[in-house]
């Protein structure tokens, strides 16, 4: 857990610079409220096509794995972005496709760390190290923005992400680290691949519509991520 701990507070602080960056280059080259809207809308977009989806990826595949391709894909776009800001070439779309591409990890990962932490944890322990996790999370993003506003004067978008996608790196290793949970994914034959992946999904529709008690929870979820991400049209 000790691992995991640091991988998201290091991540966190990278993911906070890496919010407040943007939100300045936007701001910077637009003078435009509307634009910091549509860059919070397109970053909710990946979770409408993948929320849904996620449960059943992540059964299927090696939860530690999935963290760490979905570190080091992270890692490879923000540094792309990174060079193109150090050449003083980032324009807004690869800002914005930037936050889409991330965006989509952002909703598969948060699931899957969720269970990977399950995995790994005795189960009277579950709820003392998700709230240990979440710490780490909250304590990033506490951090980042302590120190952006010092930095991002100095080395502009590029160095934020320079910054940001170096934290990955550190997020990948800490990972590689972790012992291998208990889960164990099946590699099923291709001709049945996709028939048992949305026989899956209509499983876990059917399980929700059978336990309504969690609808609510959803719900504040969501008004809880929506107000995480509108707070940066908000203050700015």
């Amino acid at each position: 857990m000790k691992l995991i701990f640091l991988a998201n507070i290091v991540s966190m602080i990278g993911s906070g610079m890496n919010q407040a960056g943007v939100i300045w280059f936007i701001l910077q080259k637009t003078h435009s409220e509307a634009s910091l809207g549509l860059l919070m809308m397109l970053q909710s977009l990946p979770a409408l096509v993948l929320l849904p989806l996620s449960g059943v990826l992540i059964d299927r595949n090696d939860r530690r794995f999935v963290v760490m391709l979905l570190d080091a894909l992270r890692l490879v776009i923000i540094a792309t972005v990174a060079v193109l800001a150090l050449q003083h070439r980032a324009q807004l779309w690869h800002v914005y496709a930037m936050y889409v591409l991330v965006a989509a990890g952002f909703w598969v990962f948060w699931p899957t760390i969720t269970a990977l932490i399950q995995e790994l944890s005795p189960e009277d322990k579950f709820v003392h190290s998700n709230t240990f996790i979440m710490a780490g999370v909250q304590g990033g993003f506490l951090i980042a923005g302590a120190l952006v506003g010092f930095i991002i004067n100095s080395v502009g978008l590029g160095g934020v992400l320079v910054i940001d996608a170096a934290t990955y790196v550190v997020s990948f290793a800490c990972y590689f680290f972790v012992r291998r949970g208990k889960h164990l994914a099946t590699a099923p034959q291709a001709s049945t691949e996709a028939r048992n992946f949305f026989h899956e999904l209509r499983e876990g529709f059917r399980y929700l519509r059978a336990h309504p008690e969690f609808v609510p929870i959803g719900l504040c979820w969501s008004l809880f991520l929506s107000a995480m991400m509108s707070q940066g049209v908000v203050t700015a």
